[in-house]
């Protein structure tokens, strides 16, 4: 893993498809709460799409704190 340069922390960044976003949206009723059991039927689904959410925000906050300590005023 590359995370000396903003290249290699760009390239350590996984692809934007979260697959949490999809399957959230097949979870919601109607009413727009959560359907606990269609989620318990798909925990498998819902623990790999929360794992690669979190692998996602890591990555990004990485880069974020990157950039923040990158672009902070210096003092002379």
């Amino acid at each position: 893993m590359n995370t000396r340069t903003f290249a290699g922390l760009l390239g350590n960044v996984p692809a934007a498809h979260l697959s949490i976003i999809e399957l959230t949206a097949e979870l919601t009723r109607p009413d727009g709460t959560l359907d606990l059991d269609a989620a318990a039927a798909r925990q498998k689904d819902v623990e790999t799409s929360c794992a690669q959410a979190q692998d996602y925000a890591s990555s990004t906050g990485r880069l974020l704190e990157a950039l923040r300590w990158k672009l902070l005023p210096r003092r002379s």
